[in-house]
């Protein structure tokens, strides 16, 4: 699946608990999400500015807007409760990754960065499933990847 690039005219119409623009991408991601995922349990949950609910993960998503010559990654955070992160990321390495990657946003988005610019790509499977058309470099993509991209990925 390719990466959606969403620009300021995906935003009408669209409501959110905050009027800023991040929550807006937010609520905008968040019916984008719904829409994919098929099977998933319960309802997807953005954090807006608050932090996750005790016992639920807060997960990290990017977002490519387009705003200028080239798409600018906005980050937005869903909540999801044990049963969802398990659905949406089934194996329990990955699983146990998400907040430590969590906290290596910048990191994130320089090897996001470097795959669109065609200046890294990553060997094996990550490289194999890039190549494909299969996936994009999406936080879910970083996180499975996780051990081939750290090793791999220079600045």
């Amino acid at each position: 699946m390719a990466e959606r690039i969403f620009t300021l005219d995906d935003l009408t119409g669209v409501r959110s608990v905050c009027g800023c623009l991040a929550c807006h991408f937010g609520a905008v991601f968040a019916e984008h999400l719904t829409v994919l995922r098929t099977g998933y349990p319960g309802t997807v949950t953005t954090l807006g500015h608050r932090g996750a609910a005790p016992g639920r993960t807060a997960v990290p998503h990017f977002l490519a807007v387009h705003l200028s010559d080239a798409p600018v990654d906005i980050v937005v955070w869903e909540e999801m409760r044990p049963d969802q992160l398990r659905a949406w990321l089934p194996s329990v390495d990955a699983r146990a990754r998400v907040p430590q990657l969590a906290g290596r946003i910048p990191r994130l988005v320089r090897i996001r960065q470097a795959i669109r610019a065609g200046t890294f790509t990553p060997s094996g499977p990550a490289g194999d499933a890039l190549a494909t058309g299969g996936r994009y470099p999406s936080f879910r993509f970083l996180v499975e990847h996780w051990t081939t991209l750290k090793k791999e990925f220079t600045p």
